[in-house]
């Protein structure tokens, strides 16, 4: 199925957690991972296809996490270093996380 989603970048990767209910909406812990993307994406496909690998890397986790449960413990004392920012926009909670870095993102 192919959705239009409004006002997103289009340049963008969207990581989607599709949680599995019970009769009751509550989450049973199992979940479907989608990897969204545009086909209105404006950057070359080779740039493209490594969003996409970066997406998946990022994605998988969730199963490793399974495999090797220390994962989990070192994802979160991993996410108790960086500078946290939390904005309020109409859609909801953002968190913008800044992992400073000598090379900024650049190495």
């Amino acid at each position: 199925m192919i959705e239009k989603i409004p006002n997103k970048n289009p340049a963008a990767c969207y990581i989607e957690l599709v949680p599995d209910l019970y009769k009751d909406k509550s989450w049973t812990g199992g979940l479907r991972i989608n990897i969204i993307t545009s086909r209105d994406n404006p950057m070359p496909e080779e740039s493209v296809d490594s969003l996409i690998h970066l997406s998946q890397l990022v994605a998988s986790t969730v199963a490793l996490m399974e495999k090797d449960p220390t994962l989990a413990d070192r994802l979160e004392e991993f996410i108790k270093e960086p500078e946290e920012t939390k904005e309020n926009f109409k859609e909801g909670k953002v968190i913008k996380l800044n992992f400073k870095t000598k090379t900024r993102g650049e190495a």
